[in-house]
């Protein structure tokens, strides 16, 4: 009975010692590599006058000049840069009017790792409200990316193209 009582718990230290082995496989992160560094991104409206509407863009450049072009779609009226209503929490806006109506998109970011582009149409005279604005575009960034404005990028043709 001795003998019982001492394998055991050498029997249930060999079982959960083959439980927690994860095979021969490398980890994601070797500790010989360092953590990936967050960059730093800037961002800009594009504005292409058309024969049918504006083309709009947003164009990323990251630290190194590399520039990713996203395009918006085709708005009616003239475009410019604009500053957003505070309550929509934008990093940078842009507004297309044709006439009293028009287009006020918004650049913001989301969870730290997205820039995501809102539209909401604006009617001169009228305060527009927050929750009107749907969704035109997600960009993903990297998380914690430090991310500056630069009004406009080009308004001759699609950025970084």
């Amino acid at each position: 009975m001795q003998r019982l009582a001492l394998i055991a718990p050498l029997f249930a230290s060999l079982l959960v010692a083959s439980a927690c082995h994860k095979g021969g496989g490398e980890t994601t992160t070797p500790s010989d590599q360092p953590p990936p560094l967050a960059k730093h991104i800037s961002i800009a409206w594009g504005i292409q006058k058309g024969d049918k509407g504006t083309d709009l863009y947003l164009a990323l450049t990251d630290e190194v000049g590399k520039v990713q072009s996203h395009p918006l779609g085709t708005y009616p009226g003239a475009c410019d840069v604009t500053t957003a209503a505070k309550t929509m929490n934008a990093l940078t806006a842009l507004r297309c009017m044709d006439g009293a109506t028009g287009t006020e998109l918004h650049a913001v970011t989301q969870g730290g790792d997205k820039i995501i582009v809102l539209k909401l149409r604006v009617d001169e005279g009228v305060t527009p409200d927050p929750m009107d604005r749907a969704e035109v575009a997600t960009i993903n960034v990297p998380l914690g990316v430090g991310i500056s404005v630069d009004p406009v990028q080009a308004t001759t043709g699609a950025p970084g193209q």
